[in-house]
């Protein structure tokens, strides 16, 4: 594997180094107070089997030494530093703009990869020119037995999910097929659609950012091949803990808003509303029952509110630049909702199989 030279930036700011390298590819990794993850993921990385990688992390203000362990013992990473926390659509944005590579992988700190991850995921670009990014099979970094995710799943309601989640892993998902969208956690773009829809968007801070590129470069026409044999491991909620954290809570809540109100045209907003009205009266129970989040989730949905005129203006620039049909894009979210809850149907059968032993 051949690393390109390293540049550091103190600011984040978007200062690309050159034109963009063919056949390069650029792994954007944010990581804040990561240390005890990045020698596991980045070893894994220089093992990789691919050629041409160039590694960008983007420190968003630790203070748990990670800078000074990445200046120590790998300066062949290029290095951006914030100096406070700028969330992950933010810090990626930065390593993207800073990279030059023909693709552009985003990898969590907390995961390892295995040699062909990248291999693999360019070897699908290359054979099919209609995709504009990739998922990969995403294991469970303690268990590799379990399945941590196949892919972005969305519901007409406006919840997502990750399909296979918590599934043993039997198989099930070791063909190629369509996908919403891959998790960020773990995904490859192209760099070209990038600059054609634009870069994760910064008013999500975190949670759903994945979800929402997936949606707008479904609608400018571009699909997404999800390939289980690109393997990566993933320890999941590494830096925030539970899903049920009151940060977690507020910003899944403000961006389920977010994403229904930028992504859904308005024929298919009416006909999901039956839909969205039951799932996010659900995601309400369930971060009552399960974490007592009351506040951070009105929180969430004000800000939400708050947040509307902007959201309006960039749902009419994704309308704009729709090239799909309304019934292929009803096609897309309702397959990706039919596969979630085959996952979950799933999980409950293994989960009462394992209980009968």
């Amino acid at each position: 594997m051949q690393l390109t030279n390293p540049t550091s930036t103190n600011d984040g700011s978007a200062a690309s180094n050159g034109s963009i390298v063919k056949g390069l590819v650029s792994v954007v990794i944010p990581n804040w107070n990561g240390k005890k993850f990045l020698k596991g993921c980045l070893d894994s990385l220089i093992q990789s089997s691919y050629g041409q990688i160039e590694i960008v992390i983007i420190d968003n203000g630790s203070h748990d030494g990670s800078v000074e362990f990445l200046e120590e013992n790998y300066p062949q990473v290029k290095l951006i530093k914030f100096a406070q926390n700028t969330g992950f659509s933010v810090a990626v944005n930065a390593g993207i703009t800073n990279s030059t590579g023909e693709f552009v992988a985003l990898l969590n700190n907390d995961t390892t990869v295995d040699p062909l991850w990248i291999t693999n995921m360019v070897a699908a670009m290359r054979e099919h020119p209609e995709i504009g990014s990739t998922g990969c099979k995403m294991l469970a970094y303690d268990n590799h037995k379990l399945l941590d995710g196949a892919g972005d799943g969305y519901r007409r309601g406006g919840l997502p999910g990750r399909i296979g989640h918590r599934e043993i892993d039997l198989g099930q998902f070791d063909q190629e097929r369509y996908i919403l969208g891959p998790c960020g956690g773990a995904a490859l773009y192209r760099r070209s659609m990038l600059d054609d829809i634009g870069l994760f968007d910064s008013d999500y801070f975190a949670y759903l950012e994945d979800v929402d590129i997936g949606l707008r470069a479904q609608s400018a026409g571009y699909k997404c091949l999800y390939v289980p044999s690109a393997i990566m491991y993933h320890l999941g909620c590494g830096t925030t803990g539970s899903g049920y954290h009151p940060l977690v809570v507020r910003l899944s809540s403000q961006n389920n808003w977010n994403t229904i109100v930028k992504n859904i045209p308005l024929p298919l907003l009416l006909k999901f509303m039956p839909q969205i009205i039951y799932w996010q009266a659900f995601y309400f129970a369930v971060v009552i029952v399960r974490g007592g989040q009351v506040i951070p989730w009105l929180e969430g949905t004000g800000r939400a509110l708050l947040l509307l005129p902007k959201m309006l203006k960039k749902r009419a620039d994704i309308n704009k630049r729709r090239k799909v049909s309304l019934s292929y894009l009803e096609e897309v979210i309702v397959r990706s909702e039919e596969e979630l809850a085959e996952s979950r149907k799933r999980l409950v059968e293994q989960s009462q199989a394992t209980e009968t032993k």
